[in-house]
């Protein structure tokens, strides 16, 4: 055992570690099922991984990822994070041990805490054949994380000003069958429109409304003005 897992286990709570269950829908049948926890929080999480961030080797990383503690998977995806940020190791290679190691990447936070640092990094490396045949794959994939993955991703182009990723995937899940799925493409909508255009967010809501899920609309038009909401809301019906 790594003594970051000691460290994450000295914070065992029980009651937290229940209330868990509930919250990431862990009960069979649910998007988390069977997923199992320490009840540690995140900021705890986040503090334990800044400590041994430096000691820390991307070898030492897979131990972490087949954890059956979600907390632990959550903390090598701090760790990863940490890395890019650093430059510890070349974004290529992170970007490729994480899709490596994806089937451990099975929760929403999970996803979010680490998709934009790492795959929307990735993704900036590849040349065009390679990046076509990589979103490709990930919007085909039957993985919902996965493509929650790659939509999440292009919150790294968004905040780099560029919101041609996010237009070019979210007509391809228009008709997901998840809700993860519309509220991370409305949220990826959404701050498209606050950090790139408006406008821009506007065309694509003027052309895309009538077919959009209600939950992925009312994401996607938070930052709007009331009437602007109204507006969309209305066309949707």
């Amino acid at each position: 055992m790594l003594p970051i897992q000691n460290e994450l286990r000295k914070k065992w709570n029980t009651e937290k570690a229940l209330w868990a269950l509930r919250f990431f829908k862990t009960w069979p049948g649910e998007y988390g099922e069977w997923d199992v926890f320490l009840g540690v929080t995140v900021p705890e999480t986040r503090k334990i991984v800044q400590s041994f961030s430096t000691t820390t080797k991307l070898s030492d990383i897979s131990i972490l990822l087949s954890s059956e503690y979600h907390e632990e998977r959550l903390a090598w995806l701090h760790m990863l994070v940490l890395f890019a940020k650093k430059k510890r190791y070349p974004i290529k290679e992170l970007g490729e041990f994480y899709m490596e190691h994806v089937q451990w990447i099975n929760n929403w936070d999970l996803v979010d805490t680490s998709a934009p640092d790492i795959i929307g990094a990735y993704i900036e490396s590849l040349t065009h054949e390679e990046r076509v045949i990589f979103i490709e794959k990930c919007i085909t994939s039957p993985n919902l994380w996965i493509q929650r993955i790659i939509v999440v991703a292009s919150f790294y182009q968004i905040k780099n000003g560029n919101d041609h990723l996010i237009f070019f995937l979210v007509p391809h899940f228009l008709n997901h069958p998840h809700d993860l799925m519309h509220k991370a493409c409305g949220w990826m909508l959404r701050e498209a429109g606050k950090r790139v255009s408006e406008e821009r967010l506007c065309d694509f809501l003027d052309t895309y409304t009538h077919s959009m899920p209600r939950t992925m609309l009312r994401y996607a038009i938070e930052r709007l003005s009331q009437d602007k909401r109204a507006h969309y809301m209305n066309l949707g019906k």
